[in-house]
């Protein structure tokens, strides 16, 4: 589905922008001049434009981060669900912006007498837009209500398929109630033991 630019938010047409005028700059060659005011108004000057170095990275960097911005604008569709590509935009371009300023700034130029290195007029510019970049697209990720994904941290367990189902373990069988107490004895009086016999008869006498 087509959009267009003026129905984009302004925190994206804003990246947008700032990123393309970085990316513009970034070809021109005052990135970083030399000049060289030597006797008799001898001058001298000269510079080179940021894909040089590891100033290339962050121009890469740069450049990735306006592309997100273009493609989750213009087509959305095609990036992957699930990913906070505002962040990563504004990762890109925090980046990418730190590592174009500091080879500008420390450029590893020797010091002679007469000799200034230094970022030139596109070196700012390309500063200014990269900061820009990194802002709009903070501000675009904060709109976008977008979340940072939380990692699981239960890693070393792992989830069952879907679909997949268990044997569940059937309850233990209840226990048998206890035994009945004994019968008490029954009632009414104890039949007395039986008296002793009598005395044993005497021997009978001897015959005459």
């Amino acid at each position: 589905m087509a959009v267009d630019f003026k129905s984009l938010g302004k925190f994206e047409q804003g990246a947008l922008i700032s990123g393309g005028i970085a990316i513009i700059v970034s070809f021109i060659g005052s990135y970083v001049t030399a000049s060289y005011d030597g006797p008799s108004s001898i001058s001298v000057s000269s510079g080179t434009n940021a894909w040089t170095s590891y100033a290339t990275i962050g121009v890469l960097l740069i450049v990735v981060a306006t592309a997100i911005v273009g493609v989750k604008a213009f087509a959305k569709e095609n990036l992957p669900a699930g990913v906070p590509w505002s962040l990563v935009a504004a990762a890109a371009a925090a980046l990418g912006t730190l590592l174009v300023i500091l080879r500008a700034v420390f450029n590893g130029a020797p010091d002679f007498p007469g000799v200034s290195v230094g970022p030139g007029w596109s070196g700012y510019v390309l500063f200014v837009a990269g900061i820009a970049l990194t802002v709009f697209t903070a501000l675009s990720f904060k709109e976008s209500g977008e979340k940072i994904p939380e990692f699981n941290r239960g890693a070393g367990t792992t989830p069952p398929a879907t679909g997949q189902t268990f044997p569940q373990t059937p309850p233990a069988a209840p226990q048998a109630p206890p035994a009945a107490p004994p019968a008490p004895p029954a009632a009414g009086p104890t039949t007395p033991p039986a008296p002793p016999a009598g005395p044993p008869a005497p021997p009978a006498p001897p015959a005459g």
